[in-house]
């Protein structure tokens, strides 16, 4: 059975609707911890595990698998982030908490066989970020002045929030293996107020292009591994970041704010008739972003790892392990001379560990609830060199612990 054309209306409507993030789901960097409600539940892995019509958005080539399916879902991310500039001078707030703590990110994606050897699809989800706004001073007032010299006086807001457009197209090579292609369309909004206490406050919009390549293979009865290479997003630059960069800091890269090379492989393996264990290995090359380099951010490699275990016919339970070290290492200078610590305390993208569990539920045999629950204990990083030109002594403290949660529906028509 295909989907008809209002069905299709109805997938497409859903996605250009529903898509727009108005938060920053940052989890390994700005990396979403999966893709998918399922992927979630198994700690984000999904390169080779096609669960629902979204898994085309972590490897093009599954949705040969995922048939005529639409998946919609939204994800609750909760995260508390921190900076406490006190032991770098005493005196200052011990403290100050981001107000932003509550997001809700949607996800809507739709795929279709074409024929036995071509489906396509699209897929929409939220593109990563970060976001906070310390409306407390974090620096009480100290160091006031044009940078470098007040880069931490009064209340400051950052907002980076977008989403990703992938039409996909994927090709079955028999039926044990299947490539795919997905055309990634970005558009992100990046909007400050006295950023890093210079008074700046600006806001902008920029679209972007990528490709993102998919692979997967069945090697054996009860083992598949997927693989895909996602080279780095050509993304306007934000202007008025550039010329505050420039003016403020010296920086002469590319202000563009978007995804780096990345590249990922992933396998599923069968146990017994109930339990499947899933596995992916990703690299985040933050590196190959002027603007993530000149931060201070090292390459990052990520591995997540879970099971699925089939408890009735009806109803799959899942759990899940995400671990990457965090990019922002205090000791790491910036291209200014800076601890990456402290340089990044307006974005503190640090979390490291993180907890899934999550379920599917077979409401008949089309429909499929899932859901999962994410946690990210508290994870910090500490300023070990001074910075602003040794203005600003060593200690400075980000810290940031995450609760996320998220529900969908998933639509197979069979």
């Amino acid at each position: 059975m295909s989907f008809n054309k209002s069905k299709l209306a109805m997938a497409v409507a859903a996605a250009a609707g529903l898509t727009f993030s108005a938060g920053a789901f940052a989890t390994n960097g700005i990396m979403q911890a999966g893709n998918g409600m399922a992927a979630h539940g198994v700690g984000g892995a999904g390169l080779s595990n096609a669960n629902e019509a979204m898994s085309g958005f972590d490897n093009p080539a599954l949705i040969s698998q995922t048939g005529d399916s639409v998946s919609m879902a939204f994800s609750v991310f909760m995260p508390d982030r921190q900076v406490s500039l006190d032991a770098a001078l005493p005196g200052t707030q011990p403290e100050v908490v981001s107000d932003s703590k509550v997001f809700a990110i949607p996800q809507v994606a739709f795929t279709s066989k074409i024929n036995d050897g071509m489906s396509w699809g699209i897929m929409v989800n939220a593109l990563g970020g970060m976001n906070t706004d310390y409306r407390t001073d974090p620096g009480a007032g100290a160091l006031v002045g044009p940078p470098p010299a007040g880069m931490i006086a009064g209340p400051q807001t950052v907002d980076l929030s977008g989403m990703i457009v992938a039409p996909t197209m994927s090709f079955a090579l028999g039926k044990d293996a299947s490539v795919g292609a997905s055309l990634l369309i970005g558009y992100t909004n990046f909007r400050v107020r006295n950023l890093f206490g210079s008074g700046l406050s600006n806001e902008g919009s920029t679209v972007g292009y990528g490709v993102k390549l998919g692979a997967d293979f069945k090697v054996t009865d009860g083992i598949s591994v997927g693989a895909v290479l996602q080279p780095k997003v050509a993304m306007d630059e934000f202007d008025f970041f550039k010329n505050f960069l420039v003016g403020g800091f010296g920086f002469n890269g590319d202000a563009a704010l978007t995804l780096p090379n990345i590249a990922g492989v992933g396998a599923k393996f069968k146990v017994g008739n109930n339990m499947n264990i899933v596995t992916d290995l990703m690299y985040y090359q933050w590196t190959s972003v002027d603007v993530f380099e000149f931060f201070g951010w090292d390459d990052q490699y990520v591995l997540k790892a879970g099971l699925e275990y089939g408890a009735t016919d009806k109803l799959t339970l899942r759990a899940g392990f995400n671990y990457g070290e965090s990019p922002i290492q205090g000791g790491n200078q910036t291209g200014n001379g800076s601890d990456a610590a402290f340089a990044n305390y307006p974005f503190p993208a640090i979390s490291e560990q993180h907890i899934t569990v999550g379920l599917g539920y077979k409401m008949d045999k089309n429909m499929t609830v899932n859901a999962y629950y994410l946690y990210s204990p508290e994870a910090c990083q500490t300023a070990t060199t001074p910075s602003n030109g040794g203005a600003m002594p060593a200690g400075t403290e980000i810290c940031m612990t995450q609760n996320a949660f998220g529900l969908g529906l998933n639509y197979a028509a069979k």
